[in-house]
């Protein structure tokens, strides 16, 4: 270790450059792992708080909130808390506009009870609204009135609730009977606690696990897989940058190597000093990109969704230091495959 060490002190550029490289990936990757953390929080962070196991829907509504429809048979016939949802945009008296997600729920079920509050009260009477905090960060105010765009609906801002957005649009909770002039008392779904394997089977309905749920949610799988394949491709990039750079400067220093195993310098001690620069580098371009990542992260505006939590942390981290190790097995063949003799010239 301590050859390594020194080695790295005084070839400082060279090692500095793979460094530096190690970084930028590094950086980008938790940038990216973030970006999509946020973005799939975005699209199911409602549902998470809602604490349900399994959703009931219309059997033709592919998993759809949006596209389902119960019967009243099935209303009467299946335990739960049944939901209403409508896509709107709204509008305060001040002009402001959002696109949002109304939800409609009875205030004695245990969805109710889960929503958290961050300022004011939960929706009580008819036409109070309880809202994502997104609508707090764009300006409106315990108090404002919302005007549902295309009906004479207005609510009442009552309160706010933390992570309440679903699809990526900020949710407004609300009652039955002030959604019922829009969506004519439509129910959507049936929220339950239990499994989906502990209810009875229907002709005419779909009961899905939430996770099944989430991931029927319109464009939610294409983004993860779209993400995911970009933060493959980097860890590929990683292990074969890696394995250039040090394939360089093993067959420079082949030289030395002879003359090292001449010495009596055992080649383990040579392999192990090849992995610990390549460990010590990764290190050192891991921790600077966590770094700036975290800084990042706090400055950059809050209308980028990105979400760095120390899982996404860690499993950057160990992806990046595993590449860099794979990517000296290369070198460390070659140094396995010296000769002394034929290097020194005896």
């Amino acid at each position: 270790m301590f050859l390594a060490i020194k080695e790295i002190r005084y070839e400082k550029l060279r090692y500095g450059l793979i460094i530096a490289l190690i970084f930028l990936v590094s950086y980008l990757l938790i940038i990216l792992t973030g970006l999509s953390s946020g973005l799939a929080n975005l699209n199911k962070a409602a549902i998470n708080e809602w604490g349900a196991k399994t959703i009931i829907l219309d059997k033709d509504s592919e998993g759809r909130l949006s596209q389902s429809f119960l019967s009243a048979q099935t209303l009467k016939s299946t335990q739960g808390t049944q939901i209403s949802q409508y896509s709107s945009l709204v509008k305060s008296d001040k002009d402001l506009k959002e696109n949002a997600q109304i939800i409609a729920l009875p205030k004695k079920s245990f969805v109710y009870k889960n929503l958290k509050v961050t300022q004011g009260d939960k929706f009580s009477a008819k036409n109070t609204a309880f809202v994502s905090d997104v609508f707090k960060n764009d300006g409106f105010k315990i108090g404002d009135k919302l005007q549902v765009a295309n009906s004479n609906v207005k609510l009442s801002i009552v309160g706010f609730t933390p992570r309440a957005t679903l699809s990526v649009s900020p949710v407004i909770y609300t009652s039955f009977e002030t959604i019922k002039p829009i969506n004519r008392g439509v129910i959507s779904a049936i929220l339950t606690l239990d499994a989906p394997g502990k209810l009875a089977k229907s002709n005419n309905t779909l009961a899905m696990s939430m996770n099944q749920f989430i991931n029927k949610l319109p464009g939610y799988r294409a983004q993860n897989l779209t993400f995911n394949f970009m933060i493959g491709f980097l860890y590929v990039i990683i292990f074969i940058v890696i394995s250039i750079f040090l394939y360089i400067l093993t067959v420079q220093k082949l030289p030395n190597f002879g003359v090292l195993k001449a010495q009596g310098i055992s080649t383990s001690y040579l392999v192990l000093n090849t992995l610990v620069q390549s460990l010590i580098m990764s290190v050192i371009g891991v921790a600077l990109a966590i770094i700036i990542g975290a800084i990042t992260a706090m400055i950059i505006p809050s209308e980028v969704p990105i979400m760095i939590n120390v899982s996404n942390i860690l499993s950057t981290s160990v992806g990046v230091i595993m590449m860099s190790l794979f990517g000296s097995i290369i070198p460390v063949r070659q140094i396995t495959k010296v000769d002394p003799y034929t290097i020194i010239g005896g």
